[in-house]
């Protein structure tokens, strides 16, 4: 269904309910009731094609075996002094008096592709938005990557609405929403999400190491969820922020969206709108505000898909 582009928040929401006054959750597409050990919640599965670029295996070895400056103690003008005599990567190190036993042990984490050591050795000498934590993604292979967004009642100490979570699956993604139908069902809601998760995944967010991540484990706290959230994160916002903070207005995710991959949506429902909404939906029982919230959703999970897809190919990135 299309609305106007330029209609209110408030006059979409008025559309939103009279055109789905006689219809329930039920009557949607793709969605169905499931249980877990906390109760129900309603889940939403959708299939998206899309080609998730990744660098090439050569760049990813070049890069984080290429930068002496990850072994402790080696800084930019030793880095140069030791590549002048010979030493051009973190291998070659293996046999150097000083530096052999940490280029010994970067060296075995990498060639096991033990994930989080190497995560370690890089979080030490640079921040999260350094290239090498990008590259470090694509080693550990795209089927552990985690696309996840949530929509909530607020910013702090209330529930959430909305979680959504992608995941790479042959020729694109696999994107379930997990809805609560009732605040109740919040538990629910996190159980399912959490159940996606295992020790090779990496969460990838935009401004979620900030809100989502910490809102998710805030919530878990608060229902005693002994289950715990990885720390493995790729926050692509911070980035966008590297890569493109002077060249567009700003870098939001619908900003990136339109100046990136042309797109612009249609009858969004703003962030700051979505608690409205979904007090119409409980007040009302009308599922017509929770479509937007849905949609939303969805959207910002595929894009940051494509986000990350794009930063992959981006040269001085890599």
């Amino acid at each position: 269904m299309i609305y106007s582009n330029d209609q209110s928040p408030q006059k979409l929401k008025e559309k939103l309910l009279d055109d789905y006054q006689n219809k329930s959750l039920e009557d949607l597409e793709n969605g169905e009731e499931i249980e877990n050990n906390y109760g129900s919640c309603y889940r939403f599965t959708t299939a998206k094609k899309l080609k998730i670029n990744k660098p090439a295996k050569n760049k990813i070895d070049q890069s984080l075996l290429g930068d002496l400056k990850l072994i402790k103690g080696i800084g930019i003008c030793k880095e140069r002094k030791l590549k002048k005599e010979g030493y051009l990567c973190i291998a070659d190190l293996q046999d150097h008096p000083v530096f052999s036993k940490k280029a010994c042990e970067f060296t075995e984490s990498f060639e096991n592709g033990n994930i989080s050591r190497i995560l370690e050795w890089i979080t030490a000498r640079y921040s999260s938005s350094h290239r090498l934590n990008l590259l470090l993604s694509s080693l550990s292979g795209i089927e552990n990557l985690l696309f996840m967004d949530i929509e909530t009642l607020g910013l702090k100490d209330v529930p959430l609405i909305l979680i959504g979570v992608a995941e790479v699956s042959g020729d694109g993604l696999i994107i379930n929403q997990y809805l609560l139908r009732d605040l109740k069902e919040e538990k629910a809601v996190l159980e399912s999400f959490i159940a996606h998760q295992n020790d090779n995944n990496i969460y990838v967010t935009f401004n979620g190491r900030s809100f989502d991540v910490p809102f998710i484990r805030n919530r878990m706290h608060h229902h005693g969820i002994k289950n715990k959230i990885n720390t493995e994160h790729l926050d692509l916002y911070h980035f966008s922020r590297r890569q493109w903070k002077n060249q567009l207005p700003n870098c939001q995710l619908q900003t990136l969206e339109k100046h990136l991959f042309g797109l612009e949506r249609c009858d969004d429902v703003p962030s700051s709108k979505v608690p409205e909404f979904y007090r119409s939906y409980q007040k009302t029982g009308n599922i017509g505000p929770l479509i937007p919230i849905l949609e939303h959703n969805r959207e910002d999970v595929i894009t940051l898909a494509k986000l990350l897809s794009l930063l992959n190919q981006t040269t001085d990135l890599i």
